[in-house]
């Protein structure tokens, strides 16, 4: 009979941890379970958490930028784990990681199970040397180094393309008046033309192998490569022609 009591008891007890363990799990508390089962509970920071979201943004991020800044939101309070039996999984919601704003999905998990399922929104912020006016600079004005400067700016919404190095610009002229202070984009800025309206060119014109030139006029400014409008300045009539050089123009056949 004691040992009929002895066993009945221990019955007794594995089916009230076994009752214990599903109330847990129903009521959201696998987390608990997992502790329960490993011991050692330990806090996992919100700085931990912040910082292993930053490492895979910054690991997954593409673009190559002076300084990157990585801005996290919604991360949850500290999250009770086990010290030597927790990871962080990261998802993003879409690909791939792009300037401004990246919805995450996290999950804090063991070999157990999930301790914690959440989302973030970070922010990723580039910032970078570019080119900038010294001064206000007027429309088809050739640039010189004594007009540009460098500034760190934030490039994050910038859709346009712009220049770090001085030299990559030095040459150029502008497109448009350029206020003091204000970025240089590419859309502002072109080649100057080596050709303008009004000079006299040499018009060459290949006709079955054979050269034939002749002097003619510019009746438009031409970059390099442009092709331009023309006319022979014996006959009067008008041409297409590319640009060779400052003084020679191609007929197009």
């Amino acid at each position: 009979m004691r040992r009929t009591g002895i066993f009945m008891a221990i019955v007794l007890s594995l089916a009230v941890l076994w009752a214990t363990g599903v109330q847990a799990q129903e009521e959201g508390g696998y987390a608990d379970v997992i502790l329960s089962k490993r011991g050692n509970p330990v806090t996992l920071s919100t700085k931990i958490l912040r910082d292993r979201i930053e490492m895979f943004v910054l690991n997954n991020y593409k673009e190559n930028h002076d300084k990157i800044e990585v801005e996290c939101r919604n991360i949850p309070a500290d999250i009770l784990v086990r010290g030597s039996d927790w990871d962080v999984k990261v998802n993003p919601e879409y690909s791939p990681i792009k300037n401004g704003s990246n919805l995450l999905n996290v999950t804090v998990y063991s070999l157990d199970g999930v301790y914690k399922e959440f989302s973030t929104v970070v922010r990723v912020r580039p910032f970078d040397d570019v080119i900038v006016a010294r001064r206000m600079l007027d429309r088809h004005q050739k640039i010189t180094e004594d007009d540009i400067g460098s500034q760190r700016v934030e490039t994050t919404k910038f859709n346009r393309h712009f220049f770090r190095r001085d030299d990559a610009i030095i040459g150029y002229r502008t497109k448009q008046i350029i206020q003091k202070g204000k970025v240089i984009f590419a859309s502002m800025v072109e080649l100057p033309p080596v050709i303008k309206r009004g000079d006299v060119v040499k018009i060459e014109i290949i006709l079955k192998n054979v050269e034939v030139t002749a002097l003619g006029q510019a009746l438009e400014d031409g970059r390099l490569g442009d092709t331009i409008n023309v006319k022979n300045i014996s006959s009067g009539k008008r041409l297409q022609a590319r640009v060779v050089d400052e003084k020679t123009v191609k007929v197009l056949l």
